[in-house]
């Protein structure tokens, strides 16, 4: 499977991408960003991407050239009453803000409410992530409430619930 658009393609993440993805945990503003999530080495790349998961869906994002930059995810998916939480970086920060978030965001968003008939997608993003903040409100979603995070006073960030339902 592949969707293409203007500037990305999103298709299914391979072994190939393994590489970037471990080198792109080494970067602490990523992995502050994305909550720690990417793996760490193959093995924890292969238990991600390769096994057949219905908890939750994960397409990479290349740009046109083919080269990977970074993934789109829903998870914690509640199937009967199709709502999901999205999880998107682009691992690439030389791209960062250039729009492949934003692109890759407006597709994938297509491709769920569409074809998939999700009705609710949500995510949590860092109240200090401007850019993300941004490209998700570019997208659709609206801020739903704050969640202080208390027990992590080093972090010194909360989180921003924010939410797309499906145009009716």
């Amino acid at each position: 499977m592949k969707i293409e658009g203007e500037k990305i393609n999103l298709r299914k993440v391979g072994v190939d991408d393994f590489e970037k993805i471990i080198k792109w945990h080494q970067n602490k503003i990523l992995i502050y960003l994305a909550g720690n999530r990417l793996p760490k080495n193959k093995e924890e790349c292969k238990d991600r991407y390769l096994k057949n998961n219905l908890l939750h869906y994960i397409l990479a994002i290349e740009d046109k050239s083919g080269n990977f930059v970074g993934e789109i995810e829903i998870n914690h998916i509640q199937w009967k009453e199709k709502i999901a939480e999205l999880f998107m970086y682009i691992g690439e920060e030389n791209l960062w803000g250039k729009g492949y978030g934003t692109e890759a965001l407006s597709m994938f968003i297509d491709y769920i409410f569409k074809v998939m008939g999700f009705k609710t997608i949500y995510l949590r993003v860092y109240k200090s992530n401007k850019r993300a903040i941004r490209c998700y409100e570019k997208c659709g979603f609206k801020k739903k409430g704050i969640l202080k995070l208390k027990n992590h006073k080093s972090l010194g960030d909360d989180l921003i619930l924010m939410e797309k339902k499906v145009d009716v």
